[in-house]
């Protein structure tokens, strides 16, 4: 059975345009691109937390290697 490819169906297009405007695009507000007060305050928040956890951690590390040296 021989089969050919019939390209008759194809739609014609006048013209290569994108669908695409550049309405759809809009920049962010300056309210919009503004981080709220309560955002800043927790990230400080959690930062602070981490901090201090780890200078716990290694205040720890360093008190117990120095009293396995030199006995406590």
């Amino acid at each position: 059975m021989k089969e050919t490819v019939s390209h008759s169906n194809t739609p014609a297009f006048t013209k290569n345009e994108s669908n695409t405007k550049p309405v759809l695009y809009q920049h962010p507000t300056a309210a919009e691109m503004r981080t709220s007060r309560w955002a800043i305050i927790w990230a400080n928040a959690k930062d602070f937390a981490i901090f201090i956890a780890t200078t716990l951690v290694l205040w720890l590390i360093v008190t117990f290697v120095l009293v396995g040296l030199f006995g406590g």
